[in-house]
């Protein structure tokens, strides 16, 4: 509904700047948000959605512990001051990267700097236009979304997968397309993942409009963007209902195949990439090399079990803190927006009174 009005209102505002001559210095301002608002919004719409929870899906509590090379012959291990590391010792661990967005962000930021904020952005960008062209070929043709996605979703499947693994580890002097992942184990590993995944993004948005309809809410008419709907009382209750069921979706359906799909794209990257993360390769001994005559990744069941109470608790504190920063985000901008709309349309002329 919010976005209904705000679309409306700048379509609006946009009608109603014809015939008008806006001041000089708005293209100033036009200049200057662009520069504090597209940093910004890819900030948000990229490394916090995107990159933190995936290294906070890959991130093992407890991973292998690491055992330093025997220099005794009785076969121990020397520490710095020449003494044998004690048992006590190797069991104490640091505190997990991403337990908490600053830890996050100091631990990704610490890699390249600024440019570690946007690791593997030249992928997702090509993860992305292979997707919405395929997407839009299918449309074209008539596909309805929910048959489109599946056939989008295997298109992707390597694509997708390189991503990870590019979020995942540390630099490579590779580009992405030399780090796809060999396509017949992408697509044996990860192509129900990957469908259920598609469905389920497009469930959740599918699902609350259908509500949205079955409630009788009142809804903007994309065809006609320059008319404001005529809202009813109980809008309000059956808009909330909407939100609350989008957000039941993505916490028990999207998120969770996101979960499984990550997890086992991670579990074929390639062993000469490090990850920035603790990681366990072998999930636990679940994983068995193709080398050996295993198939070299996690399956769907394994991948889900793996994947502990604590790490989903701290998975859901952090798209929970995401979620806050969003709508901080949000209110930021339309705070700065509004008040620079309403400044601009008072200072603009008629072009007959020029």
């Amino acid at each position: 509904m919010y976005r209904d009005i705000a679309t409306t209102i700048y379509k609006r505002g946009e009608a109603s700047m014809d015939g008008y001559q806006m001041p000089g210095w708005t293209w100033a301002i036009f200049a200057v948000n662009a520069l504090i608002f597209v940093p910004t919004f890819l900030l948000v719409s990229y490394t916090l959605q995107q990159i933190y929870p995936t290294l906070a899906i890959v991130e093992d509590p407890s991973p292998p512990a690491y055992d330093p090379v025997s220099l005794n012959d009785d076969g121990q291990s020397i520490a710095e001051d020449g003494l044998a590391v004690t048992d006590e010792a190797a069991v104490s661990e640091p505190p997990l990267v991403t337990s908490s967005l600053r830890s996050t962000h100091r631990a990704v930021y610490a890699i390249a700097g600024w440019r570690s904020l946007f690791r593997g952005y030249a992928s997702y960008l090509f993860l992305s236009v292979v997707a919405l062209t395929v997407a839009a070929v299918l449309l074209g043709l008539g596909l309805p979304t929910l048959l489109a996605a599946p056939i989008v979703a295997l298109v992707v499947a390597q694509p997708y997968a390189a991503w990870t693994h590019i979020v995942i580890s540390a630099p490579s002097p590779k580009y992405f397309w030399q780090r796809l992942p060999p396509f017949k184990r992408t697509f044996q590993a990860t192509a129900v993942p990957i469908l259920i995944f598609f469905l389920a993004t497009e469930l959740a948005s599918f699902l609350p409009k259908g509500l949205g309809m079955l409630l009788g809410m009142t809804r903007w008419n994309p065809k006609e963007p320059n008319t404001l709907p005529q809202y009813q009382k109980d809008d309000a209750w059956k808009g909330v209902l909407v939100i609350l069921a989008t957000l039941a979706l993505h916490i028990f359906l999207v998120i969770p195949a996101q979960v499984v799909l990550i997890r086992v794209q991670a579990s074929f990257l390639p062993e000469e990439d490090d990850t920035i993360v603790p990681f366990d390769r072998s999930f636990g001994g679940k994983v068995v090399p193709a080398i050996v005559g295993g198939k070299g990744y996690i399956n769907m069941i394994d991948a889900w079990k793996s994947f502990s109470r604590a790490s989903w608790i701290r998975l859901v504190k952090l798209y929970v803190k995401i979620f806050m920063i969003i709508i901080a985000v949000s209110f930021l901008w339309a705070a700065i927006l509004i008040p620079e709309y309403i400044l601009i349309a008072n200072n603009s002329r008629k072009v007959a009174e020029l």
